[in-house]
């Protein structure tokens, strides 16, 4: 990676207590530098849904391509709609599409049924954690995430983005506590939103520009969703496009501060 004379700070390793993990759904700590609207009541997040619930609808299939030397966006599991017309980010209320846009990730506005478009188009990747559709997040298990993890780095290591980004800080959170396993809780980084403090480190290759993957989080682009609005959103996208190209210019230095995946 080359290296440059402008240099930004590492993400935070400051120690703290973590959290247990839960579905974006629940968690209330997850709220909004903006004011929240008012007048409307927070829904009761739903329980555990067993497989059987949703087997009448198919998983949606990833949009990737070898040498994606952007970014691979990873959702936590496909959603009701986004499951039945097959493609990401499906609900009309979903902030996915707009944020990519606004932030200047892509050109214009690309509507959930060109998803498949994004690899070759905009160097751009979908995956998710966990493969099974439901309705809300809620209705995951905390096992089905961390059962996920493996199967994404493998994904990771085969299409070497230059970053990974989880949508949903509940997905962004367990995988910090899965990087820090080994490490006493009091001795973890705490959870924040943004570029996160490890990496995956790939083989040398004459033919891939990308040597190692940084991995990010932002909140759940979900309209339901209401701890951060759309402006905050497309905000937190737009600081993930800056931080890309300061890392594609060489000015973002990974040699310190970030911990090294094993897995």
């Amino acid at each position: 990676m080359r290296r440059g004379t402008k240099t930004i700070s590492s993400p935070s390793i400051a120690s703290g207590s973590s959290k247990r993990a839960r579905p974006e759904g629940t968690e209330s700590e997850e709220t909004s530098p903006s004011k929240k609207p008012k007048g409307k009541g927070k829904k009761a997040a739903r329980g555990y849904a067993s497989p059987e619930v949703y087997a009448h609808l198919n998983p949606v299939n990833d949009n990737l391509s070898e040498s994606l030397d952007t970014v691979i966006f990873c959702g936590v599991n496909p959603g009701q709609k986004s499951a039945e017309i097959g493609h990401h980010f499906g609900h009309p209320t979903n902030h996915f599409w707009k944020c990519l846009h606004l932030s200047g990730l892509t050109s214009e506005q690309i509507p959930p049924t060109e998803d498949f478009t994004l690899p070759e188009r905009f160097r751009l990747g979908l995956t998710n954690i966990i493969d099974r559709p439901t309705a809300e997040a809620s209705e995951l298990k905390d096992a089905e995430y961390k059962e996920g993890i493996a199967p994404f780095l493998h994904k990771i290591a085969r299409y070497r983005p230059r970053i990974a980004c989880f949508i949903g800080l509940g997905t962004g959170r367990i995988m910090l506590n899965h990087v820090m396993r080994d490490r006493a809780r009091k001795d973890r980084p705490a959870f924040a939103p943004g570029l996160q403090p490890y990496k995956l480190v790939h083989p040398k290759s004459a033919t891939e520009s990308s040597e190692e993957t940084l991995f990010y989080s932002v909140p759940s682009t979900s309209g339901k969703v209401q701890g951060y609005q759309i402006q905050d959103k497309v905000k937190q996208f737009t600081q993930l496009k800056a931080d890309l190209q300061r890392l594609k210019d060489g000015n973002l230095i990974t040699i310190i501060n970030f911990v090294e995946i094993a897995y």
